[in-house]
């Protein structure tokens, strides 16, 4: 596979977006694997701090809503 920016060999995929990526261009950004809420009602999440991130694709900080998956 080739990096998505420069074309030489891609050494990982964009976790949010699956892009190749080379070691040159790899970013970083924090993921949530899981959320859950305790048992006092708190909600918390366990996150990977760095993950994969290709710099290109813009993952939403919000839930989008999707129609019509009925």
């Amino acid at each position: 596979m080739e990096c998505w920016h420069c074309e030489r060999t891609a050494h990982a995929t964009c976790r949010f977006c699956g892009r190749a990526v080379c070691k040159a261009h790899v970013q970083k950004m924090p993921f949530i694997i899981h959320t859950y809420r305790t048992t006092t009602d708190e909600y918390k999440a366990i996150v990977v701090a760095d993950a994969v991130y290709c710099g290109e694709c813009d993952p939403k900080k919000d839930p989008v809503l999707l129609q019509n998956m009925e």
